[in-house]
């Protein structure tokens, strides 16, 4: 049997899993350092520190996706699972699990501008909150003495604003807080605007105002914070952002929309001319209303003097003059005759009393009433004294009774404490080195017992015990 030769083995090497996944992260990373890729977002979840962990998917295939918080909180838009993104990353393999997962740094919404799509999502997530709720809003004021303005000290909507409003109505106070409108830090600074003049609180209304501009220009007062703010101001708003066809969260919010910062001007202040019309015009419905008034009632009057019973007036006028007369000198003479009346009555009853020797009877009861005081005062002594002596009586008894007094002429009683801390009487019921109390006059003595000895009643027999015992 013959055997033929093998062919020498090729040299093998073995990777470990970590040498062999860190080769292909090397590959994956200069081939797909930057990778933009389009699908569904499914399986989204939020860990605490913000990272998020999705899958996108189309018909045919599903990738793993991660995207750490620091490149998440940089977002303008919310991801939600079922939207369609544009997602730039690059590729490699988690080591821990080997799943091949895609790492993102930024993201865009398919179909739709991320602005867009922030704006949409902040719009209803306020509105559900009752934020742009019309019975939420207050009144702006007809005619505003103190006018707060919040925009850029240096921009064309400020000065629209001021020549309209000397236009219309000059002598007017107007403050204008100054803040960017435009990049990153304007929506702190409108938000911190508004929240200090609301508590300041010394203005009748507050403009929120800037010029036109692309989505991104305006998009500072789109921003959640600008929002809380005009949602929290004590004082009236307007908004007047942008030109008439742009729209902005901060519109929504604010009390009043105005389609352009010189438009808010107009609503803020009517013009002179029409409140002086306005004012004529009232006063001179008010002097037809009074004329027609006036016209009425002399007509009246014309009316009633014309005919017979106004002339019969004087003479009805005289007959109740004459009926009231004769009624007071009726009530008069009643009460004269009561007044008589009483007054002999009077004097009947005064006529004994003045034939009564009053001030030998007063000095009498006077003298009674010194004796009886007397009386009183001796029979109140003598129970006073009674009610003492049975007190110390019993006093005495008390004294002479109690196991003090007995203690008081050098006596002692001893107690039991394992039985309670009872009176021993019998010596035998006590055990040698047993501890026992002794109380005398003044104190407690704890004691043990080293002998026992018959004192003198135990030679006398003890009611209900024989002899021997």
């Amino acid at each position: 049997m013959s055997v033929t030769p093998s062919r020498p083995e090729r040299e093998r090497r073995v990777w470990s899993v970590a040498e062999l996944i860190a080769s292909v992260n090397t590959e994956l990373s200069s081939k797909f350092r930057e990778v933009w890729v389009e699908g569904e977002v499914s399986n989204l979840t939020r860990s605490t520190p913000g990272h998020l962990y999705f899958s996108i998917k189309d018909e045919k295939a599903q990738l793993s996706v991660v995207m750490f918080g620091m490149w998440a909180r940089q977002l303008r838009f919310r991801i939600e699972s079922g939207q369609k993104l544009l997602l730039r990353g690059r590729l490699n393999i988690y080591e821990a699990r080997g799943s091949f997962q895609l790492m993102a740094d930024a993201a865009e919404p398919a179909g739709i501008g991320a602005l867009q799509l922030a704006f949409e999502q902040l719009k209803a997530k306020l509105a559900a909150e009752g934020l742009f709720d019309p019975a939420r809003k207050r009144a702006i004021p007809m005619l505003p003495q103190r006018i707060a303005i919040v925009t850029s000290p240096t921009g064309a909507a400020i000065r629209d604003i001021l020549h309209v409003i000397g236009r219309r109505f000059s002598g007017l106070e107007i403050q204008i807080y100054p803040v960017r409108v435009q990049g990153t830090a304007a929506a702190g600074e409108i938000a911190a605007a508004i929240r200090n003049l609301s508590r300041w609180d010394r203005h009748d209304v507050v403009i929120i105002s800037r010029g036109g501009g692309s989505i991104e220009d305006l998009w500072p007062f789109n921003e959640e914070v600008v929002a809380r703010a005009l949602a929290d101001c004590a004082i009236p708003t307007i908004s007047g952002v942008g030109h008439e066809v742009d729209f902005t969260i901060c519109d929504f919010v604010a009390d009043l929309r105005a389609p352009t910062p010189s438009a808010a001007a107009e609503i803020v202040v009517r013009a002179k001319a029409e409140i002086c019309d306005q004012i004529d015009g009232a006063v001179r419905r008010v002097r037809y209303v009074i004329d027609r008034r006036v016209r009425h009632y002399r007509s009246e009057l014309r009316h009633l003097s014309s005919t017979d019973g106004i002339g019969r007036v004087p003479a009805r006028i005289r007959r109740r003059r004459q009926e009231l007369q004769q009624k007071r000198v009726t009530l008069f003479r009643v009460l004269d005759g009561h007044a008589r009346v009483l007054r002999r009555r009077l004097d009947a009853v005064r006529e004994p009393l003045a034939r009564f020797p009053g001030r030998l009877a007063l000095a009498n009861r006077k003298r009674y009433l010194a004796l009886v005081g007397e009386r009183l005062a001796v029979a109140a002594r003598g129970n006073v004294a009674g009610s003492r002596r049975k007190l110390e009586s019993t006093v005495n008894t008390l004294q002479a009774v109690s196991p003090l007094s007995v203690l008081g002429r050098g006596y002692a009683i001893a107690f039991s404490l394992k039985r309670g801390r009872r009176p021993i009487q019998d010596a035998t019921t006590v055990s040698i080195g047993e501890p026992i109390e002794v109380q005398v006059r003044k104190g407690r003595l704890q004691c043990t017992v080293d002998g026992r000895t018959l004192g003198v009643e135990s030679l006398w027999p003890i009611p209900g015990h024989d002899e021997e015992s």
